[in-house]
């Protein structure tokens, strides 16, 4: 089961404060979250990539 929308809440309220008390930016924070997320992840990116390519390739092929 997910986190509720309460939790979100409190979760964000608190990593905002803490980050706050440090200078830092939430949203610099939250982007660097998402660019380390998308470098994780970067093979299965790739993987779909090539995937659409070989698909567009074929479909190509057929006209």
């Amino acid at each position: 089961m997910g986190a509720t929308n309460r939790e979100v809440k409190q979760s964000k309220d608190l990593v905002q404060t803490l980050l706050t008390v440090q200078d830092f930016s939430y949203n610099d924070w939250l982007h660097e979250k998402h660019q380390e997320y998308i470098r994780e992840n970067q093979d299965v990116v790739m993987e779909s990539l090539i995937r659409y390519k070989e698909l567009k390739e074929e479909k190509d092929h057929k006209y």
